[in-house]
């Protein structure tokens, strides 16, 4: 919340967690692996999931779509799965 400079009042903390869990479930399902371990520890899935959480707080529909950052960061995950580069090679 102090990274989006939201006031913490109870609503809004909702909304953010919720947002988060969303963000989250988006992110796995997005890198679409059964060992979910191996990628969750590292540093591009918590900031995958801090930028499609502010992405949806600031545009609950997306309607531009995902940033092309966050698709990296995502190609990147599905990399580590993969045991491949994030573009296939």
């Amino acid at each position: 919340m102090g990274e989006l400079h939201i006031d913490q009042s109870p609503t809004e903390l909702t909304t953010v967690t919720n947002l988060i869990n969303e963000a989250t479930e988006i992110v796995n399902h997005s890198v679409n692996s059964s060992s979910k371990t191996h990628y969750q520890t590292s540093p591009i899935y918590d900031l995958a999931i801090k930028t499609l959480a502010t992405q949806l707080y600031y545009d609950r529909g997306l309607s531009k779509g995902m940033s092309a950052g966050l698709l990296m960061m995502l190609d990147h995950l599905q990399g580590m799965i993969s045991g491949s580069d994030p573009d296939g090679t």
